[in-house]
């Protein structure tokens, strides 16, 4: 969708105009989907303790790929709930219902698995912190 035409059925035409379009999306879920700021949030605080325990760059490859991880499954769980609505008409569908779970499902699973990196990587320095 253009940001001056609501109604462009083409193909963005610069990467540009692809850029600001993807910003447009970036911007909506962080505006209306409450799990995308809590992830965002955490990110934020990851990223201060990642600085604040000086990990090595090592340790910084896993801990963004972890949030772009999480940032990305949300994403195409928010998608996912879109579609069904849309298709749907927003009543209530057993196929829908399994398709937004799965969605869920798949973000409740990076997290966790964000979460096991996560502790492998801090628990070590905090504990290092706590000892000497």
């Amino acid at each position: 969708m253009a940001l001056k035409d609501k109604r462009q059925t083409e193909k963005n035409h610069t990467f540009i105009q692809s850029l600001a379009h993807a910003s447009h999306g970036v911007a909506r879920m962080f505006k209306q989907e409450k799990n995308m700021r809590v992830h965002g949030g955490l990110a934020i605080l990851v990223i201060l303790l990642a600085i604040v325990l000086q990990i090595s760059i090592f340790e910084w490859y896993w801990v963004l790929a972890c949030i772009g991880g999480m940032l990305v499954t949300e994403t195409f769980n928010t998608i996912s709930e879109n579609l069904v609505d849309l298709i749907t008409g927003k009543t209530y569908s057993e196929l829908g219902k399994h398709i937004k779970d799965m969605a869920a499902g798949g973000v409740l699973i990076c997290a966790i698995f964000s979460a096991m990196i996560g502790l492998c990587i801090f628990i070590p320095k905090i504990w290092n912190l706590i000892i000497h």
